[in-house]
């Protein structure tokens, strides 16, 4: 059985209350994830007011844009099952609690038949930008994903989702996935920023980000309506 995402046969752990509750197999042949379309960099505007590269080589690339990840109606069954949870204040990594730092609501995704296809989705993504970009060792899945929202004032600063702790400090690669119609709130951007220099993430709705779980990010304070959005980690053996 191979546990990395060279192939799409893996065995992850899943949490419930914070302990692996079981492990379960997804085979290539279940996974129904959409293929990579795009990937972004920074466009063309701001590429050009960087200082130049030495040698002229062109700016590396960071993260994987995937467009249409999700189907609307998916957000929308996403965004109905979080209304139906209790949700919690958002927290910081370390586990400890700073308004100043985070404010959101979020709840975390609890195993059902009916959701059952949004760990095969997420796999499936995962494995893809890891084959096309990152190249990390990856053996799972040891946190539910995360639903999340930020309402008017609420917000998230500069800050890396890996950490201290078991958990934490496995944490590999960070996929976010844009729940909300793009004008369905205003402010509320996420932020990306690799090299100094901040990408805001696309938000049309159902477009997935991933991103390495040691680079710099942010979601900006939303000064209307209501951003939701999925994120889900995936989890390897400590860099060396």
């Amino acid at each position: 059985m191979n546990k990395y995402f060279l192939d799409i046969t893996i065995v992850y752990p899943r949490l419930q209350n914070g302990r692996i509750a079981e492990r379960r197999t997804i085979g290539a042949g279940q996974i129904s994830g959409r293929k990579i379309e795009q990937s972004l960099i920074p466009d063309s505007a701001a590429i050009a007011a960087r200082p130049a590269y030495p040698g002229g080589g062109h700016p590396l690339q960071f993260w994987v844009v995937v467009e249409n990840a999700f189907h609307p109606a998916e957000c929308t069954q996403l965004t109905d099952a979080r209304t139906g949870l209790d949700a919690a204040d958002g927290i910081l990594v370390a586990g400890r609690s700073n308004q100043n730092i985070r404010q959101s609501a979020l709840v975390w995704l609890p195993e059902s038949e009916d959701l059952a296809w949004v760990d095969a989705r997420t796999t499936r993504l995962f494995a893809d930008a890891n084959r096309q970009l990152f190249g990390c060792v990856l053996d799972g899945f040891e946190e539910q994903s995360q639903l999340a929202a930020y309402g008017p004032g609420q917000h998230y600063d500069w800050h890396i989702d890996r950490g201290q702790g078991h958990i934490a400090s496995r944490r590999k690669l960070t996929l976010s996935v844009q729940l909300s119609k793009a004008d369905a709130y205003v402010g509320g951007e996420l932020e990306i920023n690799a090299d100094g220099y901040p990408f805001a993430a696309p938000r049309d709705q159902g477009t997935a980000i991933i991103f390495a779980a040691t680079t710099l990010h942010r979601v900006k304070p939303v000064i209307s309506g209501l951003r939701h959005s999925l994120v889900v980690w995936a989890h390897g053996p400590s860099f060396v």
